[in-house]
């Protein structure tokens, strides 16, 4: 632990010093012109920019590391929205917009192709807003520095008793749509709890990645998709779309070469870190959710699995060989699917529609996974025992479950704990894929502060420590359940 804290000042030294400034100066987007550009995957400007052979794309799947990639000097030029750096975040970080892009996109709320209902009656409510100004009134808070200048936010009360509306929303970056201690605010939400409030509906809320974004509408997990969505032809193909809200333009942002960043020394820095990342908006709650979502998820997965893994062992060690050949399909099949494939495959196809909650099925993936690891744990550690263990026991007129469990089962034990030691702290590091299904775990917590304070070193160094703590925690519990050397 004491390594770990000496590591803590240096990595922030580092941080500081990798940030070399490198002003590019920007006439049109020909100058792009080989140049290093990073954008977010999947974004309009990725497939704008993706047509481009003449620059270096580097995509990334936040706004939050999309800035970084600049920062860092990974980048040349970042293309995003307008709006989301804002000028304090331009101010801090040192950055300015060179040049805003020729072309303004179309943004509206995206919606299953039978959905055509909630999709009118979504630009019913914009039309109301534009006929009476309050649309003008909410782009003229969020869409200016307005919004950063109040320590506070409101939103309409959540008064709806039908059906939850469940919205899906790509973004965790203001003004469009963020977080605080659990409330969600924005632009887009405002405009979607003005539909909520038409149809007499609660709403509910829940942050995807892009891709998984526009998966959730299409298999029936969210009704509606935000997260400045670009209404292209390609899209309506598939999707129905609201009016357009607003358009935004892209904007290439650069390092400021005149930008007078305060210098801070080492202690400052860290100090600094630590309140923004966890103290203002109470973000240490959220990585105390995420903690507490993490334990959950692996331990019932570990339970579960240990479990099942003694099933697929009895299986295996069948006389039926049709049992047997059952147990060899299903560990080959574990051994040869990536863990967030399967993942995916039961969230937005097998319980697509049942109503499962996304926790559930993070947990029954990792169970089956582990499942099979522990049925392999369970055959290497009993073969390994003597059959004349078993005869002795016999021998000295113990019974077969007693000889079981008082000599053999403890002996086996000792024998595979080491490897079910590694299958289970395989599976607290493996939950970090569990965002791409809208779970709030301790990595995803991470990247929704780093959406809001554009810093990468303390949020993945507080993340990192967290990991290694339960990894030692699991480490040391286990081997205080491993039962004592019986003596023969």
């Amino acid at each position: 632990m004491k390594r770990l804290l000496f590591l803590l000042p240096l990595l922030a030294l580092f941080s500081c010093s990798g940030n070399q400034m490198r002003s590019i100066e920007l006439q049109s987007e020909e100058d792009l012109a080989g140049l290093r550009v990073s954008t977010s995957a999947g974004s309009c400007y990725d497939m704008e920019l993706s047509q481009r052979q003449d620059i270096f794309l580097q995509l990334y799947n936040t706004d939050s590391d999309v800035l970084q990639s600049l920062l860092n000097g990974k980048a040349d030029v970042v293309v995003n929205d307008e709006v989301i750096y804002n000028s304090a975040v331009r101010k801090e970080n040192g950055i300015k917009i060179a040049l805003l892009g020729s072309q303004a996109f179309p943004t509206g709320f995206l919606f299953r192709k039978d959905e055509t209902l909630l999709a009118q009656t979504m630009s019913a409510v914009q039309q109301r807003m534009e006929a009476d100004g309050s649309m003008q009134e909410l782009k003229d808070f969020w869409l200016t520095d307005r919004f950063a200048e109040v320590n506070s936010y409101t939103h309409i009360p959540d008064e709806g008793t039908g059906e939850p509306l469940r919205v899906a929303t790509c973004t965790m970056s203001a003004p469009l749509s963020f977080a605080i201690g659990g409330e969600w605010y924005g632009l887009e939400l405002d405009l979607l709890r003005e539909l909520a409030k038409e149809l007499n509906r609660p709403i509910d809320i829940r942050h995807y990645d892009a891709g998984s974004g526009f998966l959730a509408v299409k298999t029936g997990l969210a009704d509606v998709l935000c997260g400045c969505i670009f209404i292209t032809d390609e899209r309506k193909e598939d999707f129905l779309f609201s009016e357009p809200y607003h358009e935004y333009r892209s904007a290439y942002f650069v390092m400021d070469r005149d930008a007078v960043l305060q210098k801070q020394g080492i202690i400052t820095g860290v100090k600094k870190g630590i309140q923004k990342n966890l103290i203002t908006e109470k973000r240490w709650t959220l990585i105390l959710d995420g903690l507490l979502e993490t334990v959950k998820i692996s331990l019932l997965a570990i339970l579960l699995g240990s479990v099942l893994g003694i099933g697929i062992y009895a299986l295996g060690q069948s006389r039926r060989r049709w049992k047997r050949t059952i147990a060899q399909i299903y560990n080959g099949f574990m051994a040869g699917i990536p863990e967030l494939v399967l993942l995916l495959i039961l969230f937005y196809v097998v319980f697509a529609k049942t109503g499962v909650p996304p926790d559930i099925v993070a947990v029954i993936t990792f169970a089956l996974f582990f499942a099979s690891g522990a049925s392999d744990i369970y055959k290497t550690s009993l073969e390994a025992i003597p059959r004349g263990q078993t005869e002795a026991g016999l021998a000295l007129g113990f019974t077969p479950l007693q000889t079981f469990f008082q000599i053999v089962m403890p002996q086996a034990v000792r024998r595979g704990l080491p490897l079910y030691k590694s299958l289970c702290i395989a599976v607290f590091k493996g939950t970090a894929i569990v965002g791409y299904i809208a779970i709030q775990d301790l990595t995803r917590a991470g990247d929704i502060i780093r959406s809001r304070t554009f810093d990468a070193l303390v949020p993945l160094l507080i993340i990192t420590v967290l990991y290694f703590l339960l990894v030692w925690i699991i480490g040391l519990l286990l081997k205080l359940l491993t039962p004592k050397k019986n003596v023969l």
